[in-house]
């Protein structure tokens, strides 16, 4: 009996030792491959901040990527030996993975992180600006964390507890040039009839031409002697440029 006892006591006094075995992370299966928010690179909000697409495609990694959330229904994924929350992996599909970054503002202004950021670094006055979230492309931007919704006749976005105006930018109306209706070219209306230009300018002579009118404060001259439907306009300073009666 008293073996027992002394055999059950060493048992006990034992120390015991666990195994720790690491699992690798399952593969995505759900991709945003065909969703639009992916297609159209808009920026995808994680964490209260907005991710932007950057760089290369990657391929899954399931030693070092871990599942950290979701977006629209898309499982999101970090890489464990970076810096948390700097960079998010969206999977699309065939195992590769589009990595979104996080634009370096406010408490990160200024810094790097693990990697040499894809985007400019912010300084801290621009860090104060509010950022918005993409939503549907049709809709417009909302502020981060908000609930808000859009009323295009008053254009007011309503949050929770904060209303703030949008300012929205009147349409531009584009108009194309008219169709030419003749191709006389240049021309003018002298004494009820129309005149198209006829040539190059020629020196004015005193002993050529005679005044023979006046059109918008120019006086207009023709040929002396000459029976002809042809009357000049100065052009410049002692040059006057042919004009031609239209039949």
């Amino acid at each position: 009996m008293r073996s027992l006892v002394v055999a059950v006591l060493l048992f006990a006094a034992a120390p015991a030792f666990a195994q720790v075995v690491s699992r690798p992370t399952d593969p995505p299966i759900v991709s945003a491959e065909n969703d639009s928010w992916y297609r159209l690179r808009e920026p995808l909000q994680f964490a209260g901040e907005l991710y932007f697409p950057a760089g290369a495609a990657v391929f899954f990694n399931g030693n070092t990527m871990v599942r950290t959330g979701h977006y629209n229904g898309v499982p999101l994924y970090a890489d464990t030996t970076i810096e948390p929350y700097s960079i998010v992996y969206v999977p699309i599909g065939r195992g590769v993975m589009q990595p979104y970054e996080r634009v370096r503002g406010g408490e990160l202004a200024g810094t790097t992180g693990s990697r040499m950021p894809s985007f400019p670094m912010r300084t801290a006055r621009e860090s104060r600006e509010l950022p918005v979230a993409a939503v549907a492309p049709t809709a417009p931007p909302q502020p981060i964390g908000a609930l808000a919704a859009f009323t295009p006749e008053t254009g007011a976005v309503g949050t929770s507890g904060v209303t703030r105006r949008v300012e929205t930018t009147p349409p531009v109306t584009f108009e194309t040039l008219r169709r030419p209706e003749s191709n006389d070219g240049i021309w003018l209306a002298f004494m009820g009839r129309k005149w198209v230009s006829a040539g190059p300018a020629v020196p004015l002579s005193a002993t050529a031409f005679m005044r023979v009118g006046e059109y918008a404060g120019f006086p207009v001259f023709a040929r002396q002697g000459l029976d002809e439907e042809i009357i000049y306009l100065p052009a410049r300073s002692g040059v006057v440029a042919p004009y031609r009666l239209k039949p």
